[in-house]
Formats: C-alpha cells, structure tokens, sequence
C-alpha cells in the first residue's frame, strides 16, 4: 500500500495507527484511508460519489493526512464534530 519508494511502517507507527485511528475491521493504513475518503465522498453528489471517493482516497496516498479528529471518526456516524485543521 505504500507508494514506491516508501520507507515501511515503523511497527511503533502500525500501533498508534489500530489503538487511535482504526475501527473495526481496519487494521491498515489503507482501511482508514478508504473510510475517511468513502465518508468525504458522502457528502458530494451521488452521481459523483464514485469519483470523489477515488480522488480523496489518491489524495491521501500521495501525502494529505486529515487532521486526528477526522481520520479517528469519519464515517462511523459518531456525534462528534469533524471540524479540525488539516496538516
């Protein structure tokens, strides 16, 4: 999952991201990206949701990180806000 020429997971890493971020089943960095980009999607217009999806999961992969907030609670219908920074 990682793009050629990445560095791997520091193992250190793989464990903040399962004791923080990821829920359920999701044990990759590639589950939580597929959720947050499935919950942005969401919100686009459903003849585009496809589109949007594909393009907000490429865009993590090539380097945007949503801020904590969004990458813990996205898509898991959770009465939290996901208003936060991105970095």
């Amino acid at each position: 999952e990682a793009p050629a020429g990445a560095l791997p997971a520091q193992e250190v890493s793989l464990d903040v991201l399962r004791e923080k971020y990821a829920r359920g089943d999701e044990r990759t960095i590639g589950d939580v990206q597929r959720r947050i980009a499935r919950a942005l999607a969401a919100l686009e217009p459903a003849a585009r949701r496809a589109e949007w999806e594909r393009r907000y999961l490429e865009a993590q992969q090539q380097g945007f990180i949503p801020a904590g907030r969004i990458a813990s609670a996205a898509g898991l219908g959770l009465s939290a806000t996901l208003i936060n920074c991105f970095v």
